[in-house]
């Protein structure tokens, strides 16, 4: 059975023109319908990634890929484990630490979730 590549796989960074500067960069993206069987999250929810950048920003062009590698996923299946592997991955992919905030519609429930998950860099071995 041949390896499904990782969403981490198409997440990329540019360099910081300006690391000397204090900056916080903020993403709001849109999500996806993720769930093929209940069609979550729904229109409207929406996942922020709030970092310091050091020499390391996020590629807008691959984030938009990466969220797009988490329709269907195989293993990423609750909004909690996803908030927790962006945050994570964002984490890893800037060296710096990420907050990862969504606030998620949820199609066939009278509620709304929100997941805060702040990540620092994994150590590299």
């Amino acid at each position: 059975m041949p390896e499904v590549p990782t969403p981490a796989a198409r997440l990329r960074t540019i360099g910081n023109a300006r690391p000397d500067l204090d900056t916080v960069v903020e993403h709001v993206l849109h999500l996806p319908e993720l769930c093929p069987a209940t069609h979550n999250p729904a229109p409207g929810s929406t996942l922020t990634l709030r970092y310091r950048p050091g020499t390391q920003l996020l590629e807008l062009f691959s984030l938009d890929a990466y969220m797009d590698a988490f329709v269907a996923h195989p293993v990423v299946r609750d909004m909690e484990f996803f908030v927790q592997t962006v945050a994570q991955d964002a984490a890893d992919a800037v060296g710096v630490p990420v907050t990862a905030a969504a606030q998620v519609g949820l199609r066939g429930l009278r509620q709304e979730q929100r997941v805060t998950v702040e990540a620092r860099p994994s150590p590299t071995p």
